[in-house]
Formats: C-alpha cells, sequence, structure tokens
C-alpha cells in the first residue's frame, strides 16, 4: 500500500478539514497517512487529531526539520 501525503501548510482552515475528511473516507484499514503542517502552527493540529480519533485512526504527532510538523496516521482494521 502507499503512503498519502496531505500538507495542510500554515494556517488550518475549515477547508483544510474538509480535504483532510474526504482523503481519510477513502483510506483501506492498514493504509497510512503523513499529514504535513507548519512548526510553527503545531499548536492547530487540534482539529486534525479531533478528526483522526473520531474517524478511528492510530497516529503519532512528529517535529521535523525545516520547520515542519507531521502526523503520521494509520486507518484501524
Amino acid at each position: 500500500m502507499k503512503e498519502i501525503y496531505l500538507n495542510i501548510g500554515k494556517e488550518i482552515n475549515s477547508h483544510d478539514i474538509q480535504n483532510l475528511n474526504k482523503t481519510l473516507e477513502k483510506l483501506e484499514p492498514g493504509q497510512e497517512i503523513i499529514i504535513l503542517l507548519e512548526a510553527a502552527d503545531a499548536h492547530q493540529a487540534d482539529a486534525v487529531i479531533e478528526n483522526l480519533r473520531n474517524k478511528n485512526f492510530d497516529f503519532q504527532p512528529h517535529g521535523g526539520h525545516n520547520s515542519k510538523y507531521y502526523i503520521i496516521a494509520k486507518k484501524k482494521g
């Protein structure tokens, strides 16, 4: 299975959450998604994390290089 990347970028808005939800719905159990955010805006990740919890995903947030913050999530199956 291939990994899916979703770059949310700077500010998380309702459009970003809609795109995230559409992408999450397409994933099969065991498939991973990597969600990229700006590290300075990592405090806004609450909406993303709430969606992952509600949609039955295991996830792990990570700080990264180049001012990136990312969340690796896997659909439970």
